[in-house]
């Protein structure tokens, strides 16, 4: 059974023998046991005759002793035992019950069956209680010489030797006494017998002292090793924290100007060197004086700021973390700031890692790259341009010392009622650089407070046009890109455009100026607020976008960068922040032309040789058709027929070259070519004209050329009734410039992030031919066609250019004088401008007629020429001349007039719309309408 010392304390004491002794030695039958001063044990059993066992137990049997035993422990005896020795009975001859002494021998150390001599004597103990201190227990009295009816013990002779283990069992211990026996009472006495518990109940100072120590040792020792293995598993973050590399996407002119930014996170990343060593001198003294010679925690720092903790401050001046701590907080992912436990050695840990693994440079710039600093500043570069308008390398001192003292209370130092905290923090900052050697104590004594300024960077740049440019420059990002809105925001890309700082300037200032002539010319048929103005300069070789005019300005700037502020309200009624020349779509009458002679010399016309048929009333077979003659006449199955098509003049009534008709803009001719080349679409098939239209870089759907509204099979198409924007038009013409290469219209030339670039997507691809030569001999037909728009018989004369340069060019008006575009090209700049009303809808009471009190004011050859025209003397001329190709003549010549009427064309009289503004008007137009670009009757115009 189970022993329970800690519960028993048994004390075997120097006491007279029990049991019978034979000649000093144990009586027969006795050998195997231990007769002795406690009692007789029994080492098999684990009992004595008592009834208790070597570790404080009872026998489980009745009373106190073994079942063999009759003598009962009464009050009675105890008090004899306390006068005079009484005899008990002795053992009854007998046997024992289960597990009892045989008569016999030992035999090898093992118990044989038998019974206790009846001879043999056992000597009654008496009881008595032990002392308080010993829990009330009983133990055997050990009785003196002569009294409890045991003689005196004389002298004996040596103690018995061990006996033999049995087989399997326990060897037996020696007997009592020495060499010498039993000792006689009065002797020294045998040893005490310690039992197993009793240890603990007798307690010293001596020993709770030790307890305690090794208790504390313990912990500790096992406290060191959890942090020993909680160290070695606590990994550094692999990867930043997303937030730590949130900056705003900066957009730039081709100059490095400031168009724009996106998001609102403010972060401009330096490298070491780039930061000025005054910065990172304040800012050691601010918040880790000791940093370049400590590991990734300060110990001293922690106990000081747990010790202002408990003292209540919670203003100390410098606070427990270091800067690696507070970096590791701020930059990995996994760390946190809660104020947990947990969270709080996990932050120590990886500093300590942190701080083993990476260079202080590292640590100290990439610090003062994330650490916020106020009103949206993340990193030392952004707060210097936020509270002093430049960059950190051009702080001095005293500024880099409030910056540094902005660190520990960022969103509250910048405000004007926590200036007083600000600048105590500042002084803290000076006299730790003081301390640090950084200034001697008169530097910075003679130190003035350099108030922060209120610099927060705003979306937009400075420039009029920045809105309209950020808003195109997002749109790139996404469609051609696809770039996430959290990209754009916060990926902090360096987006550098191929806007022209010095033509955006130039092309302002000349619509700028005409819109001013316009005014000055007619207070009747001034600019009003319904009419637009679109302009976009493209370079033929890339197809970058180097200038363009997308409107006059959001509310809060100044119209067109140099009139009156533009108030909201003002804004709402002329739609100021809409895109006039990215996102508008208006009718471009006759500048269409271009794309029907492409097609045609793609298909095989010789422009040089071919003859169009510009005879005037005419009416245009359906493309279904292409072998059959326009007539003046309708026939009698006239389905799909156009209504009657009529030129500008009545004396425009003859055969034309296709270079000719172009120059007149005769819109019969074009008209009759449109339908022998366009081909027969429909809704899932594009006509011919449809398809080079979408080559040049059009969206058919949104022109109504194709798709719901599908246009592309009526004659209308030719005469300009599809609506394009500006830049469409640009890229069109751009193509041609660039002897027929297609280049995507674009803005951005770069995307950086971190030095890193990003690959730019431009599609490029020949418009006529694969074959290169091919290709440029086709498009320099489509050049020498329309190189004559500028002449006295052309209808854009205006737009000539004094040096003499050659132009390519086209006019384009709609028939109701709500738009009209002039488009025009020297070899390596094209740009076109275009006029519009708000309403397109033929809506009488907006249109550009006699715009600046000219009958012609609202042509092609008009307004959008002189502005062309303007812009053109100052930015090309200076360029000097440059030569298109020699054209090359491909195909075959096309005769496309009735053999009736074939006649050779002679060059006609200047039109009598190309006048410059302002001149005698000429002779009335016979007809209602500028041109017949667009018949309301036939298709809405708008």
């Amino acid at each position: 059974m189970s022993s329970k010392a800690d519960d028993f304390d048994v004390r075997y004491r120097d006491a007279g023998a029990t049991g019978a002794i034979e000649d000093g030695r144990p009586a027969a039958g006795h050998g195997y046991g231990v007769t002795g001063y406690g009692g007789n044990i029994d080492y098999d059993l684990g009992y004595d005759a008592n009834g208790w066992d070597t570790n404080g137990f009872r026998s489980p049997d009745a009373d106190y002793l073994d079942s063999h035993e009759s003598v009962a422990v009464t009050h009675e005896a105890r008090t004899t035992a306390a006068t005079g020795p009484r005899t008990a009975g002795a053992h009854a001859a007998g046997t024992h019950a289960a597990g009892t002494h045989a008569a016999g021998t030992h035999t090898a150390g093992t118990h044989t069956a038998g019974m206790h001599p009846a001879s043999a004597q056992e000597t009654t103990q008496s009881w008595e209680p032990e002392s308080p201190s010993q829990d009330d227990l009983w133990s055997p009295e050990a009785p003196g010489p002569g009294h409890r009816g045991v003689p005196p013990i004389g002298p004996g002779g040596p103690g018995g030797p061990p006996g033999p283990g049995g087989p399997g069992g326990p060897r037996r211990p020696a007997g009592p006494g020495g060499p010498g026996g039993l000792r006689r009472s009065g002797h020294r006495s045998l040893p005490q017998t310690k039992v197993k518990g009793s240890w603990w109940r007798h307690w010293t100072l001596r020993k709770a002292l030790g307890v305690l120590l090794a208790g504390v040792g313990a912990i500790v020792v096992l406290g060191a090793i959890a942090v020993a293995v909680a160290y070695e598993e606590t990994p550094v973050p692999t990867d930043a924290m997303a937030a730590t590399s949130f900056t705003q996407s900066v957009v730039e002119s081709s100059n490095g100007t400031l168009i724009g930014r996106f998001g609102t996170t403010n972060r401009q990343l330096l490298t070491y060197n780039q930061i000025p060593k005054s910065v990172r001198d304040a800012v050691l003294a601010a918040e880790d004086r000791n940093f370049f010679n400590e590991g990734g925690i300060s110990p001293t720092g922690i106990v000081r700021a747990a010790y202002e903790d408990a003292r209540g401050n919670d203003g100390s001046l410098q606070g427990g973390s270091t800067i690696t701590q507070q970096f590791v907080r701020n930059y990995y992912s996994g760390i946190g700031t809660q104020q947990t436990f947990s969270r709080k050695i996990k932050e120590i840990f990886v500093s300590l890692k942190v701080g083993k693994e990476k260079s202080k440079q590292w640590i100290l710039t990439n610090y003062l790259n994330t650490i916020y600093l106020g009103d949206g500043a993340y990193g030392v570069e952004a707060a210097a341009e936020t509270y002093y308008g430049k960059h950190a390398s051009q702080l001095d001192v005293a500024q880099a010392a409030v910056i540094a003292a902005m660190i520990q209370q960022p969103s509250s130092y910048p405000l004007a009622q926590f200036r007083p905290e600000l600048e105590v923090r500042w002084q803290y900052v000076l006299q730790g650089m003081v301390q640090l050697g950084d200034l001697t104590q008169q530097q910075a004594a003679a130190m003035k407070f350099p108030a922060p300024g209120d610099n927060v960077p705003q979306i937009f740049g400075s420039d009029v046009w920045d809105p309209y440019v950020l808003a195109m420059v997002k749109n790139e990002l996404v469609q051609v890109y696809d770039f996430s809105q959290q990209q754009i925001d916060d990926g902090g890309y360096v987006i550098r455009t191929s806007l022209d700082d010095a033509k955006m300037a130039e092309l302002y200032r000349a619509v700028s100026q005409n819109e001013a002539t316009i005014d000055e010319d007619s207070s009747v048929y001034s600019f009003k607020s319904y009419m637009r103005a679109g302009a976009v300069l493209e370079n033929p070789a890339n197809g970058a976008i180097q200038a363009m005019y997308p409107g006059p300005g959001y509310a809060g700037y100044k119209y067109n960068g140099t009139g009156p502020t533009i108030t909201a309200k003002e804004c709402a009624k002329i739609f100021c922040r809409y895109n006039l020349a990215w996102q508008a779509r208006e009718q471009v009458g006759s500048s269409f032309k271009p794309y029907i002679l492409a097609t045609a010399v793609k298909q095989g016309m010789d422009v040089q040789t071919s003859t169009l048929d510009g005879y005037n009333y005419q009416f245009i077979p359906p493309d279904g058709d292409p072998k059959t003659y326009p007539a003046t006449t309708l026939p009698t199955d006239h389905s799909g027929w156009s209504k009657l098509v009529t030129n500008d003049d009545a004396g425009e009534n003859d055969p034309y070259t296709p270079q000719m008709a172009m120059a007149e803009s005769i819109n019969t001719a074009y008209s009759d070519l449109w339908h022998v080349v366009a081909g027969v679409g429909g809704k899932t098939v594009t006509n011919n004209v449809g398809a080079m239209a979408q080559a040049f870089g059009v969206d058919t759907v949104a022109a109504s050329i194709t798709g719901k509204l599908d246009f592309q099979d009526d004659y209308g198409v030719a005469l300009g009734q599809a609506s394009l924007t500006v830049i469409e038009q640009a890229s069109m013409l751009a193509t041609i410039d660039d002897n027929g290469v297609y280049h995507d219209p674009h803005l951005i030339t770069s995307i950086t992030r971190n030095n890193v670039p990003t690959l730019i997507k431009i599609t490029s691809y020949p418009v006529f031919s694969s074959s290169p030569t091919l290709n440029a001999d086709e498009a320099s037909q489509v050049q020498y066609a329309m190189s004559e728009d500028t002449a006295s018989y052309g209808t854009a004369p205006t737009a000539a250019m004094s040096n003499g340069q050659e132009v390519i060019a086209k006019t384009g008006t709609t028939n109701t004088a709500q738009s009209a575009f002039f488009i025009g090209a020297i070899p390596s700049q094209a740009l076109v401008v275009a006029l519009f009303t708000a309403d397109q809808s033929g809506n009488p009471d907006e249109t550009l007629n006699n715009l600046g009190g000219n009958s012609q004011g609202g042509f092609g050859g008009t307004w959008p020429a002189a502005i062309w025209h303007t812009y053109a003397e100052d930015e090309f001329v200076p360029l000097g001349v440059e030569q298109f190709p020699t054209p090359v003549f491909t195909g075959t010549a096309w005769n496309l007039v009735p053999p009736s009427l074939r006649q050779v064309t002679h060059k006609k009289a200047p039109k009598k719309h190309a006048h410059s503004p302002g001149s005698p008007s000429a002779p009335a137009n016979p007809y209602p309408f500028p041109t017949y670009s667009c018949d309301p009757s036939v298709v809405t115009c708008g």
